[in-house]
C-alpha cells in the first residue's frame, strides 16, 4: 500500500497543468499504484485570505472521501486565520499547509510558530513545502523562494511538540535539519518526491548518497513517501520507495503507515 503525502489540485499560476481536478488525480494514483494521497490546493497558496480555496477543496474533494484526503492552508497574515484553522478542523481536515516564502512571513518568525503551536494544540500536522517546483525554471513573475530548511530547523527547536511534514526537501543530510543534534530525533518527517538517494551526483562522484546516508545514520523514521503530483511526476518517488536500502517493516512505514498515523486514518 502507498499513501502519497504530498499531492495538490487546482491552478499554478506560471504553467498549465492539465485540468487538475481530483478525478484526474485519482487517475493519476491510479496508474501508479497508489491508493490515497493527501490534497493541499495551489490555489489556496496564492490566495491573500485563502478560506475560500480550502473551502472548494472540500467541496470537490467530498466525492473522493476513500481516496484524497484535504489538507489546509492558512495564512497567518490574513486577519482571524485562527478563524480559518477553525474552519479547517470543522471540515476534517487532517493537517494544514504554510508557505512563508510566498505568503511573506518568516519560516522561523512569530506568525509561524503561531500556526504550529496551533496544530500542535490539535493534533495534525503543519506541511512546509521546502519548494514547489524547481527554481531553476521559474517563470519571472515567480519569486522562486525556497523554505529554508535552517529556518525550519529553528521553527522545529522552538515549537517542539509540532509535527512537521516538509515536502519537496533536498540535501537533507547537510542541512540543520539532521546537523542539529537538539532537533534529529524530533517530529519531523521529509518525502520521498524531490529528495535524491544519490545527490550531487554532477559535483563529485563521492558525495552521491544522500538519502542513503540518513538512513544509515539512522533517519529512515524521517521518511515518508510523496509524489508532488501534478508538479512533478509520480514515477520517481515510485523508484526511490523499491529501492531504499531498509526492511521491509520500515519500508511499511515509509510507504503508509506513518503517514496512516499522523494523518489519522483508519485502514
Amino acid at each position: 500500500m502507498l499513501i502519497d503525502i504530498n499531492a495538490y489540485i487546482g491552478n499554478f499560476p506560471f504553467r498549465t497543468l492539465r485540468d487538475n481536478t481530483p478525478e484526474k488525480l485519482i487517475a493519476r494514483l491510479d496508474r501508479c499504484g497508489i491508493q490515497m494521497a493527501a490534497v493541499s490546493s495551489i490555489d489556496a497558496l496564492f490566495h491573500r485570505h485563502p478560506y475560500s480555496a480550502n473551502e472548494k477543496l472540500i467541496h470537490d474533494l467530498s466525492p473522493h472521501q476513500d481516496r484524497l484526503i484535504p489538507i489546509g492552508t492558512i495564512n497567518p497574515l490574513s486577519p482571524h486565520w485562527e478563524d480559518d484553522l477553525q474552519e479547517c478542523l470543522e471540515w476534517n481536515m487532517k493537517g494544514v499547509q504554510i508557505f512563508p516564502p510566498y505568503q511573506g512571513f518568516a519560516t522561523n518568525g512569530p506568525k509561524a510558530k503561531s500556526v504550529a503551536q496551533a496544530c500542535a494544540k490539535n493534533n495534525i500536522p503543519i506541511f512546509i513545502p521546502n519548494r514547489l517546483e524547481d527554481i531553476r525554471q521559474h517563470h519571472w513573475m515567480d519569486p522562486a523562494k525556497e523554505s529554508n530548511l535552517t529556518h525550519i530547523a529553528d521553527l522545529i527547536a522552538a515549537v517542539p511538540e509540532a509535527t512537521v511534514i516538509i515536502p519537496n526537501a533536498r540535501a537533507i543530510t547537510s542541512s540543520a535539519l539532521w546537523k542539529r543534534q537538539d532537533i534529529r530525533n524530533g517530529n519531523w518527517f521529509i518525502d520521498l518526491s524531490l529528495v535524491e538517494i544519490f545527490y550531487r551526483l554532477h559535483t563529485n562522484a563521492n558525495t552521491i548518497r544522500d538519502l542513503a546516508d540518513l538512513i544509515d545514520e539512522g533517519g529512515a523514521n524521517h521518511i515518508l513517501f510523496g509524489t508532488n503530483l501534478p508538479l512533478s511526476y509520480a514515477g520517481p518517488a515510485l523508484v526511490k520507495q523499491a529501492q531504499l536500502p531498509v526492511d521491509i517493516e520500515t519500508s511499511k512505514d515509509i510507504s503508509y503507515r506513518t503517514a496512516a498515523k499522523l494523518l489519522d486514518i483508519q485502514l
